[in-house]
């Protein structure tokens, strides 16, 4: 595969993935992706996305402060 924006090689790798929801931000680490070895564009499969979202749906947090929550993706367990 090629990198899309680039046209640079894209080879298996790992990644933070960083969102902000409300007053906290979720950071997963290590999670599977394909990244570009000349700009770093990061590309997910289906699954792993998938995945992103059940974590993301399961975070609740009540809090009138930033919190931030940190989920290394090897180790959940989200069924």
């Amino acid at each position: 595969m090629s990198c899309t924006f680039c046209g640079g090689n894209v080879k298996q790798d790992k990644t933070e993935y960083i969102e902000k929801q409300g007053n906290y931000i979720v950071v997963i680490k290590n999670v599977p992706c394909e990244k570009c070895e000349q700009c770093g564009e990061v590309y997910f499969s289906n699954e792993v996305v998938q995945v992103i979202e059940k974590i993301l749906d399961t975070i609740q947090y009540i809090s009138s402060e930033l919190t931030v929550t940190v989920i290394d993706y090897a180790n959940n367990k989200v069924a």
